[in-house]
Formats: structure tokens, C-alpha cells, sequence
């Protein structure tokens, strides 16, 4: 066979396993997202990341390949803030989140808290499990 033949082939399959790596690169980045929302409080929205900055850095003796991704967040699900976070490989490196106090200004009066809902009427069962706030640390 020629190499005019096996070249594409070569290319097409090139692109497809580096756009799988992206992929799944990507789906790490969101579940360190959700864990780092967790642990300080807040909700991550969309429940997604984007990728906005791929650089190279010399660390070490060696050239690194740094990942930067952008969310949004929010501290009861009326406002939208935005953080982000740095990845080399699988680790997080830097992380970037908006202070407890920006968020309390950016939400809405009344965001955050859990308003109680009265009991049904007619005194029928209702399906509904009402979920409490976890406790908030920062550390």
C-alpha cells in the first residue's frame, strides 16, 4: 500500500485519540470542580468546566503542561460567580474561588436560605423529603 493511503488513516486516527484524551481530561477537571464546590459550600452550576488556557511552564528541570479551567459557582442558586482552577496532569495546583463575601453581595435577598414548606393539606402523605444544609467549613 502507499503512503497516500495510510497517511490520512494515520491523521484521522491521531486526531480522534487526541480528541478523546481531551475528553476525558475534561470530565477529571469537572469532578475536581465538584469536589472543590463541595468542600467550601458552594454548588457548582451547569455542572461543567471550560477549558480556557492551555500553557506550557518549565517546573523542575522539565516543560509542563498546565491546564486552566473556568466555572461558575454559586452560594444558593440565584447568583453566578466565577473561579477556576489549574491542573498539572490529575493534580490541582492553583485554585482560584470567590470569596464568601462577594457571593453574599451578588445573591439576591433570601438566597442561601432554605425556606420551610408547610405541611400538605388533607392531611395527605407528601413525596417530597425536604434535604438541610450541610455545615459550612472553610479549610
Amino acid at each position: 500500500m502507499q503512503i497516500e493511503v495510510w497517511l490520512p488513516l494515520a491523521v484521522c486516527v491521531a486526531v480522534g485519540v487526541a480528541w478523546y484524551h481531551a475528553l476525558r481530561l475534561r470530565e477529571r477537571a469537572t469532578r475536581h470542580a465538584a469536589r472543590l464546590c463541595e468542600r467550601h459550600g458552594l454548588q457548582l452550576l451547569d455542572q461543567s468546566v471550560a477549558l480556557h488556557r492551555l500553557f506550557l511552564h518549565r517546573r523542575h528541570g522539565a516543560l509542563r503542561v498546565f491546564r486552566e479551567y473556568r466555572f461558575d459557582t454559586s452560594l444558593g442558586g440565584q447568583d453566578r460567580q466565577s473561579a477556576s482552577m489549574t491542573l498539572l496532569g490529575d493534580r490541582v495546583v492553583r485554585v482560584s474561588l470567590p470569596s464568601r463575601e462577594n457571593l453574599a453581595e451578588a445573591a439576591p435577598p433570601g438566597a442561601g436560605r432554605i425556606v420551610p414548606r408547610p405541611p400538605p393539606r388533607g392531611g395527605g402523605t407528601d413525596n417530597v423529603i425536604p434535604i438541610g444544609r450541610a455545615k459550612r467549613t472553610l479549610h
